[in-house]
């Protein structure tokens, strides 16, 4: 946590913020609560992960800052089918080594490239949230230096690989320069939509995809799934 009171109370606020509104934004798709098992020793604190720290290259689905924030994804299948889905696609698609699994909700992998600047090594943890259809996730450069967006690019490609929607959310942008957008925004309370939306009195009016902007959509996403 972070240093000063009001500090703590904002994180734990956000920490009840997230856990309300998680259970309103899927229907309770894939399985009824009276089989869903004990919470794990893995299992994130109270079904969410930690903020990523100051200073870090680190993408979650959790942590609503702007600049390391990413939608959740929406996994509608059995549980098991999909838990072992995700499990294949890190090891045989992403080139990943499953580190840690409680074999039904949680999964940590690590991720070692080598470049230019040596090997690099990033860890990426996934949770399937009980009674829901979400799945959070949270990954992050080991050494905390930049990764020049890798570890979003490669949950992108599990994504599509594993053919899952985002979760569309509505959110209330405050722009911390006024007029133009930065990374230093923050933003109000997530609601969700049957669309995403960005709610920022400076821009346009939002309008749904064309039909050929759909079909360009799904084309994108094939392009991407047979690299």
């Amino acid at each position: 946590m972070r240093g000063s009171a009001p500090q703590v109370s904002h994180v734990i606020a956000r920490r009840a913020l997230l856990s309300t509104t998680l259970a309103f934004i899927v229907p309770h798709a894939q399985q009824p609560p009276a089989a869903v098992a004990a919470s794990s020793p893995l299992w994130p604190r109270d079904g969410i992960f930690s903020d990523c720290a100051a200073g870090t290259s680190c993408v979650s689905s959790q942590d609503d800052r702007p600049a390391v924030w990413d939608n959740p994804w929406i996994a509608e299948g059995a549980l098991a089918d999909d838990y072992a889905a995700l499990r294949r696609t890190i090891v045989k698609r992403l080139g990943g080594r499953v580190v840690a699994e409680d074999g039904e909700r949680y999964l940590r992998a690590e991720f070692e490239e080598t470049g230019l600047a040596g090997a690099t090594v990033d860890d990426a943890e996934f949770f399937f949230t009980p009674n829901d259809s979400l799945v959070q996730f949270k990954a992050v450069r080991r050494s905390g230096g930049p990764d020049f967006g890798a570890n979003k690019k490669r949950l992108e490609k599990a994504r599509i690989a594993l053919g899952w929607e985002k979760v569309p959310v509505l959110r209330n942008r405050r722009r911390a320069l006024v007029v133009v957008e930065s990374p230093f925004d923050s933003f109000g309370p997530a609601l969700y939509s049957d669309v995403y939306e960005d709610s920022d009195p400076m821009s346009g009016a939002f309008k749904p995809p064309t039909a050929a902007e759909r079909v360009w959509m799904r084309e994108s996403d094939d392009r991407v799934r047979s690299k």
